[in-house]
């Protein structure tokens, strides 16, 4: 028995379309590679714990000197700049030095991006900026986020008798 299936237009557009972004992933020439001046994404992993967020941000080849932080209220922001430099960019002859003839040279691929990054999290409970820590090794910051004391949560104790009334104490060690 064959089966009859309703004829979906837009099921062919959107294969047409996956073909389209498929062929540009494995081509050798990648749109996204013709302007430097884009934000590059910079991958990033932020996790909650008990007592905050553990921020680890993948920066390899980035020098700690240009990576600036930022915080403000819940928000924190991690930007910076790749300056990653080979032999074949930007080539400029010393000084008192004689010029020699430069070699002509064709990438045959290029995905060491440079430019700038910039990302930004912003966390759901609010965070005790002066405490925040960070450490940068072998191309990834580590950073510590603490939640502040005001949103952790409280243990409220009840206490009273009948007809007076309820005396309310706060524990903090919940």
């Amino acid at each position: 028995m064959a089966t009859i299936t309703r004829y979906d237009p837009f099921r062919e557009a959107l294969s047409l379309r996956n073909a389209v972004d498929q062929l540009f992933a494995q081509s050798f020439v990648n749109p996204y590679w013709v302007s430097s001046s884009q934000p590059t994404v910079t991958p990033m992993d932020v996790c909650e714990t008990d007592n905050g967020y553990e921020v680890n941000v993948a920066l390899p080849g980035v020098k700690p000197e240009d990576i600036e932080l930022t915080v403000q209220q819940n928000t924190l922001v991690v930007k910076g700049h790749y300056s990653y430099q080979n032999q074949h960019h930007n080539k400029h002859p010393e000084q008192g030095k004689p010029q020699q003839q430069e070699q002509h040279q064709s990438w045959l691929m290029r995905e060491i991006g440079t430019g700038t990054f910039e990302r930004t999290i912003t966390f759901p409970k609010p965070i005790n900026a002066e405490n925040i820590q960070t450490n940068y090794e072998n191309g990834m910051l580590f950073i510590v986020v603490p939640i502040s004391e005001e949103s952790r949560p409280r243990r409220i104790n009840i206490s009273g008798g009948e007809g007076q009334p309820k005396k309310v104490t706060v524990d903090s060690s919940w």
